[in-house]
This record gives structure tokens, C-alpha cells and sequence, in this order.
């Protein structure tokens, strides 16, 4: 829905979603943030100027071990002015979905950026899927802990809710199977999503 409400009010959008596949791809989520913007090697450039010109390696090729090891204070420094750079054409909304399985290295850039966000026109928004053990668990608790950082923890769906979402999609019905849907999922609205 961020992403929708940014997109309509022309704010350029970054997105990356965690996937347990890639917890080992040293800066998996940094690289599906930043590539679609730099695939033009004149914008490339530009976004890679000045200090950022530090996270150049990020993009190459190189290899995994090197990669996941590259997490270094001053390529964390440049990633933080290619966002700069980035947000120097407009607002800049960064998206990244599923963290509890994103790499290391991704997150401790997000840690590093979101520290530094004051008087940048860059807004962060995190998902975590809680419950689940991870091995960067101290990061995690970093980001989620930090005053600038605003944790929504949304709660089941009250059964109104539930039937609100069954009628809109499946039109009006029989309260019986509202009340149904709205038992079997636990107000869970991605699991009454996929219900219905």
C-alpha cells in the first residue's frame, strides 16, 4: 500500500523482498534496491559519484565470499551517499519486505541509513515476519530499536473487518460463512486474503 500511495504521488520507489534462497548473497536486498536505477551506465555514474563511488564494488561481480564480507564502514559510508545521491531528483521511499531473511550485509546498511535519515527526503519502510529465529537477530533488534524508528505491530482483524473484506470481494453472503472466514483465519489478513 506504501508502495501504490508513493508511486501515485510520484515518489521514485525502491523495493527488495527477503527470500531464504538469497540469505547468503552479500548484499542481495542493497543490489535489487539500487540495480533497476543504475541499468543506464550515464545514471550509474551519476548515482556512483562523489563518496559513493566506495559502493562500486557492491555492483560488480565478484564473488559470494567476498561479497557477504564486504559490509566494511566505508562501503556501508558509500551505499549512505548513493541513497543521497538518489534522493537529490526527489523523495525517495525504500521498501523491503521479509528482512528477518535478508542478508547480513543488507542489513547493516539499512541499520547504517536509517541512523542517518534526518534531513534527507528518504522514507524506510521495513517488514518482518515475526517468531521466526535469525541470525542477525542483534540487527534486527537495532533497527526495530532505534528512536527515529516507528514499529507497527497490527492486530488481527476484528470480525467486522473480516466480513467487510469477504463482501468486497466475494459480494454479499450468508453471515455464516463471514463468521467462518473470519474463524479460520484469526483475522489474519494475508491468510483471509488467501482464503478468499
Amino acid at each position: 500500500e506504501a508502495m501504490r500511495l508513493a508511486t501515485a504521488g510520484e515518489v521514485r520507489v525502491l523495493s527488495a523482498r527477503g527470500s531464504q534462497l538469497e540469505r547468503s548473497f552479500g548484499f542481495g536486498a542493497v543490489r535489487q534496491l539500487f540495480e533497476p536505477a543504475m541499468s543506464d551506465p550515464a545514471a550509474r555514474d551519476t548515482l556512483l559519484a562523489g563518496a559513493a563511488s566506495v559502493a562500486k564494488p557492491v555492483f560488480e561481480e565478484m564473488p559470494a565470499d567476498e561479497a557477504a564480507s564486504n559490509g566494511s564502514f566505508a562501503v556501508l559510508h558509500g551505499l549512505y551517499w548513493l541513497t543521497v545521491n538518489m534522493a537529490t531528483t526527489g523523495p525517495v521511499l525504500i521498501c523491503v519486505d521479509d528482512i528477518q531473511w535478508r542478508d547480513s550485509a543488507s542489513l547493516r546498511y539499512l541499520a547504517y541509513l536509517v541512523k542517518r535519515l534526518e534531513g534527507l527526503h528518504v522514507l524506510v519502510i521495513l517488514a518482518m515476519r515475526t517468531g521466526e529465529e535469525h541470525p542477525d537477530e542483534a540487527l534486527l533488534a537495532d533497527l526495530a530499536l532505534d528512536p527515529s524508528v516507528t514499529v507497527l505491530q497490527p492486530a488481527p482483524l476484528s470480525p467486522d473487518a473480516a466480513a467487510t473484506l469477504v463482501r468486497e470481494r466475494l459480494g454479499e453472503g450468508a453471515e455464516t460463512f463471514v463468521a467462518a472466514c473470519h474463524r479460520m483465519t484469526s483475522g489474519n489478513p494475508l491468510l483471509l486474503r488467501q482464503l478468499l
